[in-house]
């Protein structure tokens, strides 16, 4: 901003990713009131919405863009339905899960898990659905279908009578009428680094930073390494990549300072997402590049982590926010 200039011999790009309100239409006038609540922006809001909720369509989302924790859109979820039961409105109350994506998760594994908590929970899935505008003052989502199936329709569980009365306006566009939407917003790298030539100029990767997904060096600028949320990686943006990011960025660079080839590979997608699925149950999914499960295997010596697992919630509640404030931030974990 200030126009100063700082010249560098190694650079590392880690400034995470940005939540983008302009994404969708109406979104940026929406947030924060008529039951439009995201945790990415006001978890507080969100509680206010969830304690003032007496039943309806509670609808959760997610965008077509990559986003920080992919599975928080579904945590939340999980969490709600169980509030729903404790304040005693589930039995009026419609949850909804509408994603641009194709299936539950993404790793087989834990899709199944999640598959039996959905049924289980009675929550209605929408797949293929991308969230374009909100219109707030009339608590109406509108969806533009991005594919259909083999039988040109929409894969649509637990909602055989249009109980959500969900409204076709068009040949690819629905309305799905809320008193909650809970959502995460689309998301994308910082402007300043969009706007840089160690980004992918176009592509489905458009804008994020080009990098080796082994070494995370960048193929144009071989002095520059990206790590985090803003590396174009396929695997999911959590924190708990970073922490296996580091070590092989960290090396590269030594490396590179003794005049020798940035020759470490080492990083081979790992990814973790505790996904919550109610209070006191919780899966720990672990995976890499190609959607390949990758469980801690001391864990899994012990516990089925594909599975809802009690220890995992405590795990979450007590275990890793220790490890992520006092070790990983440290660089000790």
């Amino acid at each position: 901003r200030s126009g100063d200039v700082i010249k560098y011999e190694f650079l590392v790009v880690c400034p995470g990713i940005q939540i983008d309100l302009d994404g969708i239409e109406g979104l940026r006038e929406s947030l924060g009131k008529n039951g439009v609540c995201s945790n990415y922006t006001d978890p507080n809001y969100t509680w206010e919405v969830l304690q003032k909720f007496k039943g309806g369509n509670a609808l959760f989302t997610q965008p077509a863009t990559p986003i920080k924790c992919g599975g928080a859109p579904q945590k939340i979820m999980y969490l709600a339905d169980d509030y729903f039961n404790k304040s005693g409105v589930r039995d009026k109350t419609n949850v909804i899960f509408a994603t641009p994506g194709t299936s539950i998760f993404g790793v087989k594994e834990f899709a199944e898990t999640l598959t039996k908590v959905v049924n289980r929970k009675g929550i209605i899935l929408k797949f293929y659905h991308k969230l374009v505008k909100i219109d707030g003052e009339n608590k109406k989502a509108i969806y533009e279908l991005t594919a259909t199936d083999e039988s040109n329709c929409i894969i649509t569980v637990n909602d055989d009578n249009n109980i959500i009365q969900e409204d076709i306006v068009g040949k690819t566009t629905l309305t799905i009428p809320f008193e909650m939407l809970h959502l995460a917003p689309p998301q994308s790298a910082p402007d300043f680094v969009k706007k840089s030539k160690i980004t992918h100029q176009d592509g489905a990767n458009k804008g994020w930073v080009k990098v080796d997904q082994n070494s995370l060096q960048n193929p144009d600028f071989p002095n520059v390494f990206a790590l985090g949320d803003v590396a174009a990686l396929p695997t999911a943006k959590t924190g708990a990549a970073v922490r296996k990011q580091a070590p092989v960025v960290v090396d590269n660079i030594l490396k590179l300072v003794a005049h020798k080839e940035a020759n470490n590979k080492g990083y081979t997608g790992y990814s973790s997402c505790p996904l919550v699925t109610g209070y006191g149950k919780m899966v720990l999914a672990e995976f890499g590049y190609g959607n390949k499960r990758m469980s801690d295997p001391l864990i899994s010596t012990f516990v089925d982590t594909t599975k809802e697992q009690w220890s995992m919630w405590i795990l979450k509640k007590y275990g890793l926010p220790y490890l992520y404030w006092n070790l990983m931030l440290r660089g000790k974990a």
